[in-house]
């Protein structure tokens, strides 16, 4: 792959012509911007809603997707934000929010489109724009787009923002409260990785209740650190969160089972010497180091892989050394029975039993293969647990939602013939496994190493691939050369 070395554009250039240069390289992105909201605006539009009708009441979104979808997007197909995402190579929460704002540019705020196109506001500033004009009566906006446009590249996006507000207070200010209702309806509870080991939990809820919740958790810290927690004050407001949330105390609820799936190599299980470093292991899909690993199976009494929790489980794993792919996965017992160990073993001799213990003990066993095929149409216990390791999340480009609230799709349909067997299985979630279905000009196939392809009604093909246990193959191992047959070319 050729490196470019970086130009010395300063070069003979004075300190006016360089700030020149850098107007006009962010009118150029400004323009570019401009000219992919138009081309994507332009390819929902040929995504009519329309396209859905056949789905019929089994294809239909569901009644959260439905309250989620932005007024933009209600003549546009369900799938375009699907294929936006696939064309751009990012997450749909991405491409919903460009597909919004395209159509927004070039239908009720032109005049933004404009301004943007000719490089008078960058970006960020049409984004300000956007947000807060999307919601209003297109009387209103242009109004202050009138207003406010002529000066807004001389303005900060805050300043911006808080000048665009005013003129719809005395505009119309019910634009505002419509858009905090409908701000009401996105209320959820979620979490974000910080990609360190550590994640953010965010409460999306009312101002005022989440002023009250952390001032209520500022509270009970204090009064932990007036009873001597010398620990760091912030360290003190998260287990107390958490407290308030699991509640261990509590036993008048109904029980609930918080899940984690923790994929641990054996490797990562001890600390071994710093020459040898241990693959990483994963928590609920994200990478974490084998310390960490070892300090949670730890905090859980499951260290060296003792028995899980009340509601848990304990599977291996067992993967190809070389290429990371999954082989089969397996419960402690199917374990031991598939190693064959202390498995007893009738023997006779011809003509008769043999003198003495007629049975001896042998420890070779039938060994572990990938679940069997069935010829019913739900999966085997078997074939899920296998799905659910190998796939780790829904298998659509881009798509992070786990396993467990996934569907297990046929690739090629049962009633076309699709045997039930892992090689024509995979995980789905429920708006993929509804595209795939019901969609037209979508075409998915799955390879024989378990690759799923897909393509879009626009040509655009992306490829996912099971995660395996290595991203990289690793080295042979040096046994192997002694194992391998005579090179008869080698001298």
């Amino acid at each position: 792959m050729p490196l470019h070395a970086v130009p010395d554009v300063g070069a003979g250039l004075s300190d006016l012509e360089l700030v020149s240069d850098i107007w006009a390289a962010d009118a150029r992105e400004s323009r570019h911007v401009a000219e992919r909201a138009a081309a994507i605006a332009a390819l929902a539009r040929r995504r009519s809603v329309e396209r859905d009708r056949s789905f019929g009441s089994l294809g239909k979104p569901g009644l959260d997707s439905q309250l989620r979808q932005p007024e933009a997007l209600r003549e546009v197909s369900d799938t375009f934000v699907t294929e936006l995402a696939m064309i751009r190579g990012c997450s749909e929460m991405a491409a919903e929010a460009l597909a919004v704002e395209s159509i927004l540019l070039t239908t009720k705020l032109r005049s933004t489109w404009s301004a943007l196109y000719e490089g008078r506001i960058d970006p960020r500033r049409m984004k300000a724009l956007v947000d807060l004009l999307g919601s209003a009566k297109p009387e209103v906006a242009a109004e202050v787009e009138r207003r406010v446009l002529p000066g807004a590249g001389d303005l900060t996006v805050a300043q911006l923002r808080a000048r665009i507000r005013r003129v719809l207070v005395r505009l119309d200010a019910k634009a505002l409260d419509d858009r905090r209702a409908k701000a009401a309806k996105k209320a959820d509870v979620f979490y974000q990785p910080t990609g360190d080991g550590m994640a953010d939990f965010i409460v999306r809820t009312s101002l005022w209740k989440a002023a009250a919740c952390v001032d209520v958790v500022r509270q009970y810290a204090d009064m932990a650190r007036a009873d001597g927690d010398k620990r760091p004050i912030g360290v003190i407001r998260a287990e107390i969160a958490a407290d308030l949330m699991l509640r261990p105390w509590d036993k008048s609820r109904s029980p609930v089972t918080a899940r984690l799936d923790i994929l641990a190599p054996l490797a990562a299980l001890h600390p071994g010497p710093a020459s040898e470093p241990a693959p990483p292991a994963e928590v609920n899909g994200e990478v974490v180091t084998p310390a960490q690993c070892r300090e949670l199976l730890e905090e859980l009494d499951m260290l060296g892989v003792r028995s899980a929790p009340s509601g848990g489980c304990v599977q291996t794993a067992i993967f190809d050394p070389v290429t990371g792919r999954l082989i089969t996965v397996a419960t402690r017992s199917e374990l031991r029975r598939g190693a064959g160990a202390h498995r007893r073993r009738r023997r006779t001799r011809r003509g008769g039993t043999s003198g003495g213990d007629p049975t001896t003990t042998t420890e070779d066993g039938p060994g572990l293969r990938p679940p069997r095929a069935t010829s019913a149409y739900p999966p085997t216990g078997a074939q899920k647990r296998f799905l659910h390791v190998r796939d780790r999340t829904c298998r659509m480009p881009g798509c992070r939602r786990a396993p467990g609230r996934c569907d297990i799709d046929h690739v090629i349909a049962h009633a076309d013939g699709g045997p039930t067997d892992c090689w024509n299985l995979c995980c789905l979630c429920r708006r993929h496994h509804r595209i795939k279905t019901f969609a037209r000009d979508w075409f998915f196939h799955l390879l024989a190493d378990g690759s799923l392809v897909v393509r879009t009604p626009s040509g655009v093909s992306r490829v996912t691939r099971p995660p395996g246990w290595c991203d990289e193959a690793e080295p042979d191992p040096p046994w192997l050369d002694e194992e391998a047959p005579p090179d008869v070319l080698r001298c």
